[in-house]
């Protein structure tokens, strides 16, 4: 097992999402450093353990971004990833997410800005569409992982609630 026991930072695991970006890292410094002690790795232990072993300072790097990436992804509840003919937002739940499509037929692309004042201007031009899907609690973070890794971005909503009022219309 290496020269770590299983209770040295709770066992080494498989990283869940990713790692963080060296620029993330930097962001969340001082919260790196409580984990770093509250695991028993105190400064110079860091030091050794980073300049001797690299591949388990790595591993430790893993279970810090699996720590912040939950605690971000917890308190996710809206993601919305635009394509150039369609849109799709998300609104997440504790055990299912909602989503409400836009397939566009018109001869624009959607725009990166002003996109509900684009869905307006453009509406006899698209089809709009809802489905949910469940899944197990404990997976929630996962499915808000799989769909910012494909390209979707964190959102305040409002995106969605558009669509949403649109759909009961329909």
């Amino acid at each position: 097992m290496g020269k770590y026991p299983c209770g040295f930072l709770v066992c080494i695991q498989m990283v869940k999402y990713r790692y963080l970006t060296d620029e993330e890292l930097h962001e969340f410094e001082e919260e790196f450093k409580h984990f770093l002690i509250a695991n028993g790795l105190h400064s110079e232990e860091w030091e050794k353990l980073n300049n001797e072993d690299a591949d388990k300072a790595i591993e430790v790097v893993g279970l810090f971004s699996n720590l912040i990436l939950d605690k971000v992804y917890d308190n996710v509840k809206f993601v919305v990833h635009v394509g150039q003919k369609d849109l799709k937002a998300f609104k997440f739940y504790e055990d299912r997410a909602v989503l409400i499509g836009v397939d566009y037929k018109g001869k624009y692309e959607f725009p990166k800005d002003d996109i509900l004042k684009f869905i307006a201007d453009n509406a006899s031009d698209m089809l709009i569409y809802s489905t949910s899907k469940t899944f197990l609690k404990e997976n929630r973070n996962q499915e808000v992982h799989f769909l910012v890794k494909l390209g979707g971005n964190m959102s305040d909503g409002k995106v969605f609630d558009f669509l949403f009022k649109i759909k009961e219309k329909q």
